[in-house]
């Protein structure tokens, strides 16, 4: 049988949102606008309300990216998966090297964009990557990697590997957009757990990662 664990991402092996992190090194390194940046907080509180989709939302935040040149963009965004890496949560990451010292598969399966998160998988030796996807200059689109699209998404995989005799022994989330393929691990593991998700999965275990400041 093979044995498979799912991590989620932002919330789980970092602290925080990625978007919101990659906004503010864009701006630190004026390659982002006042105005792009007043742009993607509105759409960001639009989506919170549930009037434009998450995709609409991440491509507003990824809009900066897009008036970069290919090598601008591709620097950026390898240096901003690097100081994503730097702050990942130790117990995190070793819980993730945990489970491929067992002989595990570990997916790394978040709503966050390919366009970083392609950089950012090498780093932590994920197995697989599944994630938002992203046009070729970084913009969002198709289905956030979200809910039961993370449900959809790692039985794709499975299935497009020829991974048929699979147990799921332990995902880990921190949202409730991450209940659903938690559900279906064996060990559902809550990170430093939003209100929401505790309250859809009280019997499940809860730690408490530290956070690793961010440079």
């Amino acid at each position: 049988m093979q044995r498979v664990a799912v991590f989620d991402f932002d919330g789980t092996i970092i602290h925080g949102d990625s978007v919101v992190d990659m906004l503010k090194k864009g701006r630190q390194q004026g390659k982002v606008p006042l105005s792009l940046m007043l742009k993607a907080a509105c759409a960001g509180a639009l989506y919170h309300m549930k009037l434009i989709s998450a995709i609409a939302s991440k491509r507003c935040a990824h809009e900066f990216l897009s008036r970069l040149t290919g090598e601008e963009r591709t620097a950026f965004l390898k240096d901003f998966a690097q100081s994503l890496y730097d702050r990942a949560r130790p117990e995190a990451l070793n819980q993730f090297k945990a489970h491929q010292d067992a002989g595990e598969h570990v997916i790394l399966c978040s709503a966050s964009g390919e366009c970083y998160m392609q950089y950012v998988a090498p780093l932590l030796n994920a197995d697989a990557l599944l994630c938002t996807p992203c046009d070729e200059k970084g913009l969002p689109f198709g289905e956030n990697c979200r809910g039961q699209e993370k449900v959809r998404r790692v039985n794709a995989y499975l299935e497009e590997k020829g991974m048929k005799n699979v147990l799921l022994t332990a995902g880990y989330g921190d949202t409730a957009g991450d209940a659903p393929i938690l559900s279906k691990c064996q060990t559902p593991v809550l990170v430093r757990p939003k209100r929401k998700l505790k309250k859809l999965m009280p019997q499940a275990s809860v730690v408490h990662w530290q956070d690793i400041k961010k440079r």
